[in-house]
């Protein structure tokens, strides 16, 4: 199984704690040329890496690829489906800003193809929409999902705690809210201000204060979100169950889940960043992160492969699947590797603390545990003295 992302790099205006590669989007942006160049692109990645394994998640993301018109999307839908073997269930998400989408527009996605719609909203209060640099007011927001669930079943919105200014009672208020929104998922990321964006710059400067540093945030958005019914399955994701779906019992967005348990990933599109076994042997490949350049290097497309030795890959094996309920199993890691980071004696000792859950061959972090998540990680990576 594989998953297909494409990069939008294009935005109205760049938000002030964004640190993606994305540039303000030009009025006479010629979208045949961009549609001509992710097909080539799609096409390199099935000449050079397909295996004809299923595609079970396509991705728009960006940027704010809710710019481009239906269209667009089903032109690429139908290059992947010409190229790929695409799972007929596969999931289909479109990212969208609720200050550049509207009813009609969703309609005209879902007939695209599109099955799934992740609204990136980061706030309800409209101050800090306005620190954030947003471009939609709250109202706006609110709007867009109640509008998109009526169009989609599967409905995941976006939001940022531990804003500057923002006290734990304001995140509690505003999560309570949030959590009563007609939506299947949610994302919860507590803010991670980036060096030389814009939000960073203004802390700096103390034009914005600093953040808080305490938990209390991470462990309140836990609580809540479980209060309506929305299972944590990683550090900062949220979903409701199914009913009567035994083959997808829950809203877990099944793209991020194969990053996660680092399945195999073709991402197309400037910065777009991919990770592909190719005899037996995980690769990485970086595109371009640049418009113009990307153009050019799309008409003959080479890729510039990094295969990732055993060390490597363990550190992303840890790095990302320890984020989830689901964990890592232990037999994937290379035995050789567990030995040289002394993996046995580690775990023992955080079993000891309660931070980590051994079941059989798969590990996972304990809520305590996830607390600690980066530290943890730290320490399973660190090489023996």
């Amino acid at each position: 199984m594989s998953t297909i992302y494409i990069h939008w790099p294009f935005c109205l205006k760049k938000c002030d704690y964004c640190s993606f590669y994305s540039v303000t989007c030009p009025k006479d942006l010629d979208l045949n040329l961009w549609l001509s160049a992710y097909e080539r692109v799609l096409k390199k990645h099935l000449e050079e890496f397909y295996n004809n394994e299923e595609i079970t998640s396509i991705y728009f993301g960006g940027g704010t690829p809710s710019l481009v018109p239906s269209y667009f999307v089903a032109d690429i839908l139908c290059y992947i489906d010409k190229y790929f073997k695409v799972c007929k269930q596969a999931e289909i998400t479109i990212e969208a800003n609720p200050g550049t989408i509207n009813c009609n527009k969703l309609k005209d996605y879902k007939d695209a193809g599109v099955n799934r719609l992740s609204i990136g909203v980061q706030s309800l209060v409209d101050e800090s929409l306005k620190i954030l640099g947003r471009i939609h007011t709250s109202n706006e927001a609110i709007k867009c999902i109640h509008e998109a669930s009526e169009v989609f079943d599967n409905v995941s919105a976006d939001f940022i705690y531990n804003r500057p200014g923002q006290t734990l009672p304001d995140w509690q208020d505003e999560l309570h809210q949030i959590c009563k929104l007609p939506v299947k998922h949610l994302s919860l990321y507590e803010l991670i201000v980036e060096d030389n964006t814009p939000i960073c710059k203004k802390i700096d400067s103390g034009i914005l204060p600093k953040q808080n540093e305490t938990s209390e945030f991470f462990e309140e958005t836990c609580r809540i979100a479980n209060k309506y019914n929305f299972n944590q399955y990683e550090v900062s994701n949220f979903a409701k169950s199914r009913t009567n779906n035994e083959t997808l019992p829950t809203y877990y967005s099944r793209h991020n889940m194969s990053y996660w348990n680092y399945e195999d990933y073709y991402a197309v599109g400037p910065s777009a960043h991919s990770r592909i076994t190719k005899n037996g042997c995980k690769i990485a490949i970086e595109q371009i992160a640049n418009n113009s350049l990307w153009l050019t290097w799309s008409k003959h497309p080479v890729f510039e492969c990094e295969p990732l030795d055993k060390f490597a890959e363990y550190k992303e094996r840890l790095i990302m699947g320890l984020r989830t309920t689901h964990g890592i199993k232990i037999s994937d890691i290379d035995e050789k590797i567990q030995k040289y980071y002394g993996l046995k004696n580690k775990l023992e000792k955080l079993i000891e603390n309660s931070y980590i859950i051994i079941d059989g061959d798969v590990m996972t972090l304990s809520y305590q545990g996830r607390l600690r998540l980066n530290l943890i990680v730290q320490y399973l990576s660190r090489e023996l003295q």
